[in-house]
């Protein structure tokens, strides 16, 4: 029997390779991956999810009756950076509803009398399901319990790496989904990452948003613990107060972060004991605001911020008092 040379065995090899048999207890070569530049990969475009129309299982949400929920009466066209020389500090919240933490922080805040703003991200509500129309009774239970509801984009994506149309289309959904929930359209939005642009700014404009950005920052997509939270939040406040003059400001928190909920009141609670040492000092308190007009130049909320001062040194003297003498 002639012998057949392995360069004629390796050739039939291959070729049974190519034309997608396997080689028995070979070990597979597999070519290394090829890199591939950053700027060569284009975000794909938005494609809307198709939601069932509501049946006669599915009754459509009666809109709030409300004045304002979602902040039609401040002006349109603006980027509120969220900085003061006051010591006013506004809570906001992202990226919820979350129907694990979200009711638990509507409660908590309920407890320490506190408004906020919550930029919601619409992608988790909706009708299109049960899991989207529970998160959409959570966005109905935000401003029943009194506080603002912005649109954070439906898909989070960054604006600046979108072209025009396709902010247009983000903004076409999540506005959709908003109205649809509350019966209004959103005024307010917080641009995802806090990235802008000149010419995103000016398509937000034109869509009739004021851009709300933030001076505080708790750290806590970062951090794991509700004490690292209150810890980079006054980190952050006094190093802001030593390098800009601002003693106080918007705050960005996450409605989704379970740690950052827990960390709500023990921040509060600190903010408080701040306060009995400025007020020995005779000093400016710090001030929880309940109203985003108070960052907005030329914006007059129903109350000002010196008539605020009076009822929070009075309610101060008493808490502290009691506290001193426990």
């Amino acid at each position: 029997m002639p012998r057949i040379s392995w360069k004629v065995r390796l050739s039939c090899c291959l070729l049974a390779l190519v034309a997608g048999g396997s080689l028995g207890g070979s070990v597979e070569v597999r070519p290394a991956p090829i890199a591939i530049a950053p700027i060569t990969i284009r975000p794909s475009p938005i494609r809307e999810p198709r939601h069932d129309e509501p049946g006669p299982d599915v009754p459509a949400l009666v809109p709030i009756i409300n004045d304002d929920v979602t902040g039609l009466r401040f002006p349109s066209g603006l980027t509120i950076y969220g900085g003061t020389r006051r010591r006013s500090i506004l809570f906001t919240f992202d990226d919820g509803p979350s129907r694990r933490t979200t009711p638990e922080l509507l409660d908590i805040l309920d407890d320490l009398d506190i408004k906020a703003v919550f930029f919601v991200k619409t992608e988790s509500f909706g009708n299109g399901n049960p899991w989207e129309r529970e998160h959409a009774a959570i966005v109905r239970e935000i401003v029943r319990r009194g506080h603002l509801v912005g649109n954070h984009t439906e898909t989070h994506r960054q604006l600046p790496l979108l072209s025009n149309a396709e902010i247009d289309a983000e903004l076409a959904v999540s506005e959709r989904k908003i109205e649809w929930t509350l019966g209004r359209t959103p005024r307010l939005i917080r641009p995802p990452g806090g990235a802008l642009s000149q010419r995103v700014e000016q398509i937000l404009a034109e869509h009739g948003y004021s851009s709300v950005m933030w001076a505080l920052y708790a750290g806590d997509l970062e951090v794991e613990t509700a004490d690292d939270v209150v810890r980079t939040f006054f980190r952050v406040l006094d190093r802001r107060e030593l390098d800009t003059g601002d003693r106080g400001g918007i705050v960005l928190m996450h409605d989704t972060r379970r740690h950052s909920v827990e960390a709500l009141p023990r921040l509060v609670e600190a903010l408080r004991r701040r306060n009995c040492k400025l007020l020995a000092k005779d000093e400016e308190l710090y001030d929880i605001v309940d109203d985003l007009g108070y960052f907005i130049p030329g914006y007059e909320p129903d109350q000002t911020l010196d008539e605020r001062q009076v009822e929070i040194r009075a309610r101060a003297r008493r808490s502290c008092h009691t506290v001193a003498f426990r």
